[in-house]
């Protein structure tokens, strides 16, 4: 990917583009044969830029503007039939050399940054991809951003021409606030992204806007984190005139905005920033929603709820941004949550939150999917549909669903959580799958029926992903029951619960009950549960799992978990647990009863409870053991870790306050573990 850096200004010469009449003559000598061929690609630099201040425009002092490349970029290159190639390079630099294939042996096209579905015409015309969508990073434009173009031979450096224009932005050093988000639209409306042309046989090289597809007329610039005063912050949009100026929208972290407009008529030439420099934002409001591209942008509370109605309405793909946050308790309207998606019609679209949070949430009703979503997931013979619920905080929510199915009908159960109560629901085998991804659910309590957990009542999908979750609350329910997933086909990776309790309030089933899941059919990797209570009087319950009938590696347990077989880890194991370990009050250090005879299905388990027998039954102990101190071996860490970097979260009260350290050197796989190699001394025990 390319990068701006700036450094001192340098200006490269462009090479003179061949006649119509040369270039036919070129292709006509193609041998036909693909073969390696290498690539030097070098840059054009920025030029000078225009400055606005409060009214007029000036002439600034250039900075600078040299162009570099990133290693590991990629080029589209294409051949003499018009087939793309792609073209790599290992290296970053004002100068760098890609490698690919091609059969082409003089001139051809080449393009940044690649595009699979970029195409080529007979008359030399490359279409691409411009996106609405620019990441912020500080003194560039975003990585990828900078669309150009080149026409080369084999053996002669290649020059990149920039093809778009450039909007730069900084905020004083004096603003004291904190900015999240940037949006910058046209006062007419302007074509600003989507399908865009470039004509390589033009004396200009330049993106033009492909009317006939669908266009934005809006770039957004969003950050989890805050935009940096006295940095510049690059929009890339087509060269063109904006005969009444355009608007500049500023996002406040409590997704507030404020708008900066200039009225005047202004022209973007290719390859030369406009500035607006040192700005320091007004008094911010909510800002107004709208809908584009099948994505609708919640600026406001009653853009939430109207966004919820035409999902329910009919509209199951459409996308929403939360460009704000929202506490329910403050609607004036006093309105009554929906959940999103049904178990026929579930939600089928992508939920970003943009760290966005959502106070006191409230859902109370005989609902069959309880949760700010209902179902979500694709309906039979449309797995290809991305579904993604991510980013989200959602604080204070109470959850509750009196719906508990009948017992003589085994497709009528419960499903309750606070993102949503089920996913990828189908009759039969089921591999697609759905993502959550970084939801913190904090001061929680989730009621329902037979699969009730903090973020996901149950998971059907085989290929579904639950990632990077927090919960922090109560869960109670009748059968499967989790401080994460009541019941899961898919993925666990990177999950914490803390200071939750986990407890059954219908006595008549067969319950199971974990710290992460109450039934896991999936993978659990990397996840810990931190100072849990999980206790219910039917059979089973685990720190992590109350019954385990796939993968467990990388996790940690620390609370207490009741029942009449009860485990550290999990009550009781079909699967594997690895790499694990448990400060756990329980029947067993643990696991309780192991129901496989593969003995290499359980490696490096411990449990750090003194006089707690690792296992109940059998009476093999299967590699787990009491252990005063625990140290991974290097061939044991080799085996069982699984590549999935862990992310740190901030847990209060976890593992008891308990100090973890090396024990020993071990290779650098052990930075997958989500705990260290620990040492407990003898009154932690």
């Amino acid at each position: 990917m390319k990068y701006l850096n700036l450094l001192s200004a340098a200006l490269l010469i462009s090479a003179v583009a061949c006649t119509e009449e040369e270039l036919a003559d070129n292709l006509s000598n193609n041998s036909g044969e693909m073969r390696e061929i290498s690539i030097e690609a070098s840059t054009m630099d920025l030029e000078t830029g225009n400055e606005i201040s409060g009214v007029e425009t000036r002439t600034m002092m250039r900075e600078g503007g040299e162009v570099y490349w990133n290693a590991n970029d990629v080029l589209g290159v294409f051949t003499s039939k018009g087939e793309l190639k792609d073209f790599k390079t290992d290296n970053g630099g004002k100068v760098t050399r890609f490698t690919g294939l091609n059969d082409v042996e003089d001139e051809f096209y080449l393009f940044y940054p690649y595009n699979e579905k970029a195409t080529v015409d007979e008359n030399g015309i490359i279409s691409t991809f411009l996106s609405a969508t620019q990441y912020p990073e500080p003194g560039s434009f975003y990585n990828g951003g900078s669309l150009s173009v080149s026409k080369n031979k084999e053996g002669q450096t290649a020059v990149f021409h920039q093809v778009c224009s450039y909007f730069r932005m900084s905020i004083s050093e004096d603003y004291a606030g904190e900015i999240t988000g940037l949006i910058f639209e046209g006062n007419d409306g302007e074509s600003l992204a989507g399908k865009v042309t470039i004509n390589m046989e033009s004396e200009e090289y330049k993106a033009v806007i492909d009317e006939s597809e669908p266009v934005s007329n809006r770039l957004v610039m969003t950050t989890e984190d805050h935009l940096y005063q006295g940095k510049y912050y690059y929009f890339v949009l087509p060269a063109q005139t904006f005969v009444n100026g355009f608007t500049l929208t500023f996002v406040n972290k409590d997704g507030l905005t404020w708008k900066r407009v200039y009225d005047k008529s202004i022209t973007f030439t290719v390859n030369t920033p406009i500035s607006m420099s040192n700005v320091i934002p007004g008094t911010f409001e909510y800002g107004e929603d709208f809908v584009e591209d099948n994505c609708y942008y919640v600026h406001t509370l009653d853009g939430l709820y109207d966004w919820a109605e035409r999902v329910n309405g009919g509209e199951y793909t459409l996308n929403c941004q939360l460009m704000a946050s929202f506490d329910f308790d403050k609607d004036s309207k006093n309105r009554k949550w929906t959940p999103v998606g049904t178990k026929e019609h579930p939600y089928e679209g992508q939920f970003n939150g943009n760290g966005r949070e959502l106070r006191h949430l409230r859902v109370d009703g005989d609902y069959e999917c309880a949760g700010f979503f209902g179902a979500l997931g694709p309906v039979q013979g449309r797995e290809e549909v991305e579904v993604k619920v991510s980013n989200v905080k959602i604080i204070n929510p109470s959850i509750r669903s009196s719906h508990v199915g009948d017992e003589n009908n085994p497709d009528d159960d419960g499903y309750v959580g606070v993102i949503a109560g089920m996913m990828n629901y189908e009759f039969g085998d089921n591999h697609s799958g759905a993502v959550i991804d970084k939801c913190d659910v904090t001061e929680a309590m989730v009621s329902g029926g037979e699969n009730v957990g903090g973020i996901l009542g149950r998971s059907y999908g085989g290929a579904d992903v639950i990632s990077r979750c927090n919960f922090q609350g109560e869960v109670r329910g009748a059968m499967f029951l989790g401080g994460i997933v009541g019941n899961v086909e898919g993925d666990v990776v990177d999950c914490h619960s803390h200071n939750a309790t986990i407890k059954q309030n219908d006595k008549r089933y067969e319950v199971r009950s974990g710290g992460i899941v109450g039934t896991n059919n999936g993978d659990i990797l990397v996840s810990s549960a931190n100072d849990v209570d999980v206790s219910t009087d039917g059979r089973y319950a685990g720190g992590i799992a109350g019954a385990n009938n796939g993968i467990i590696v990388g996790c940690v347990a620390y609370g207490k978990a009741t029942a009449t077989f009860s485990g550290g880890i999990a009550g009781e194991s079909f699967g594997a647990i690895k790499a694990s370990y448990a400060n756990c009050e329980a029947e067993a250090g643990v696991v309780y009863r192991i129901k496989t005879d593969i003995l290499d299905d359980f490696k490096a388990c411990f449990t750090t409870v003194k006089g707690l027998n690792p296992v109940v039954s059998p009476e093999a102990h299967y590699n787990l053991w009491y252990a005063p101190y625990i140290q991974l071996k290097k061939d044991e860490l080799n085996e069982v870790l699984q590549q999935t970097e862990f992310h740190t979260h901030y847990i209060p009260g976890s593992f008891n306050g308990a100090h973890w350290e090396f024990q020993q050197s071990i290779d650098e796989y052990a930075e997958y573990l989500p705990i260290r190699p620990v040492k407990i001394t003898k009154d932690e025990n």
